[in-house]
């Protein structure tokens, strides 16, 4: 674990003044000051993002000589639904436990309830995060496992962004 400092600019008397807060993060990456506030992405934006969030993933699987997923339609329909539903739950895999995948997800990974970042930032650090906890970790090996297809899904709400990626 580490410990960060961030300047926080605040008010007092209309006079602006800097003091220090301290944040107790799980990784330096998790460190880093929040990027701005998230927006539900229009159509093209979502489509990039779609996209981006498969690239990585198969970016990380091409590192160690594992082949590239496919983007899957009705993998991401069900990984926005779960993105939608476990954001609303605030727990993740609710929606992929519940219904056993939906009938078309064989494992999931989840980046839930990132507040105040970019769904690109949220995809990118997210998966770096996943992917660096290393083969002993679970995500690792869900995004690094014997799947052919991917889907992700994503679900902006109240300043949050979540991103589901789901395998088969």
């Amino acid at each position: 674990m580490n410990l960060c400092a961030f300047p926080l600019d605040r008010m007092v008397s209309g006079l602006v003044t800097a003091t220090a807060i301290t944040v107790l993060c799980l990784s330096a990456s998790a460190c880093a000051l929040p990027s701005t506030t998230p927006t539900t992405p229009d159509t093209a934006t979502l489509g990039a993002s779609l996209q981006l969030c498969a690239d990585e993933i198969n970016r990380y699987r091409a590192s160690i000589g594992r082949a590239a997923l496919s983007r899957s339609s009705s993998l991401e329909q069900f990984a926005a639904d779960a993105a939608q539903n476990d954001a609303t739950a605030g727990v993740p895999h609710t929606l992929f436990t519940k219904t056993n995948g939906g009938g078309v997800a064989m494992a999931e990974t989840e980046l839930l309830l990132w507040p105040n970042r970019t769904v690109q930032d949220v995809i990118t650090k997210g998966l770096a995060q996943m992917w660096a906890a290393g083969p002993s970790g679970e995500h690792y090996s869900i995004l690094s496992g014997p799947y052919s297809e991917v889907g992700c899904g994503v679900y902006v709400s109240g300043g949050e962004v979540s991103v589901t990626q789901d395998y088969r």
